[in-house]
């Protein structure tokens, strides 16, 4: 759905506000207008493009759905591409995205549908004390909602990858579900790692290459957004380290209880040998001493009763069975 704001002396102008009559507004000095539309708005957007003579590959690249974070310069306006992020319970991520054109005294904005913009909406709400700073303050509101986003992405995808890391070291632990976990939690962070990582350079370009210069009473904002993207992307980079060790512990420990169990089969392999070795030498169809009569019975059970016993307590010992 389109929505569209036009601020006036610091203050929100209510009422409906045509695109034509919204672009005429932000050629005033004491006007800053913002433009939001969804992925299927075509026509709006064309609208725009013709009314503001934006370059055919910036359109282009707001339609598409695979731009990684990034700032593009053209000759009028900025392409300003970012992607927020989800987690769910079970650390799904996903990721939407938002392409911005930003142009002096105007910024245009095409959302994919899961895309927070109801929180941008709130943020310029609670700071429209800010929004004499016109368009760096939107452009702000923007890069602010979508580094909460990663922030909480990347708080719960830990907290998440903790449970799973303490579930390895379970009495039985499902291990094929575990690998299945680990695996799918590896793409989530790699998900996040990709939205995350360009956001630093991206905020820097924004404060020295925007349309509009940065007032300096707005550098602290963008100096605390770009610190939460750094933070962001260093804990997705630890995420992976921690997914990848996972793994790793989780072949290991399979390996291990294999170990064991070969441990176990080989120790009750070796007590089972000997007895049959004795019953097999009394046997044979010889005569020894002791053939045919109680005492050869009594000699024979008495050595496998013994040898099963002496090999059991030294196995035992050494922790093979």
């Amino acid at each position: 759905m389109q929505t569209t704001r036009l601020y006036r002396d610091g203050h929100r102008v209510g009422g409906e506000h045509s695109l034509t009559n919204l672009v005429e507004h932000r050629a005033s000095e004491d006007c800053t207008v913002w433009v939001d539309l969804t992925l299927d708005e075509e026509d709006a957007l064309d609208e725009l493009a013709s009314l503001l003579e934006l370059h055919q590959l910036a359109v282009e690249d707001a339609r598409s759905h695979l731009e990684r974070p990034r700032l593009a310069r053209f000759d009028s306006h900025l392409l300003l591409t970012l992607s927020s992020s989800h987690c769910d319970e079970q650390g799904d991520v996903t990721i939407s995205r938002l392409t911005a054109i930003i142009l002096p005294g105007i910024l245009i904005t095409v959302h994919e549908a899961g895309f927070p913009i109801e929180s941008v909406a709130k943020r310029l709400d609670d700071n429209e004390e800010l929004s004499a700073y016109r368009v760096p303050w939107l452009v702000w509101a923007l890069l602010d909602v979508v580094v909460d986003s990663h922030t909480d992405s990347v708080e719960r995808l830990d907290e998440v990858i903790e449970a799973l890391s303490d579930g390895l070291f379970s009495e039985r632990p499902d291990t094929s579900e575990v690998q299945r976990r680990a695996f799918t939690l590896r793409r989530s962070v790699s998900k996040l790692r990709h939205a995350t990582l360009p956001l630093k350079e991206v905020i820097t370009l924004l404060i020295h290459q925007g349309e509009e210069k940065v007032a300096p009473e707005l550098h602290p904002y963008f100096a605390d957004v770009g610190d939460h993207a750094a933070l962001a992307a260093d804990w997705s980079e630890t995420l992976a380290e921690h997914i990848s060790t996972a793994i790793e512990t989780s072949i290991a420990l399979q390996g291990n209880k294999m170990n064991e169990i070969m441990k176990k089969v080989t120790g009750w392999a070796a007590i089972i040998a000997v007895p049959t070795a004795i019953t097999g030498f009394f046997g044979m169809n010889v005569d020894f001493p002791g053939h045919n009569e109680v005492e050869g019975l009594i000699a024979s059970v008495s050595l496998v009763i013994g040898s099963s016993v002496v090999l059991y307590i030294v196995f035992k010992r050494r922790d093979w069975l």
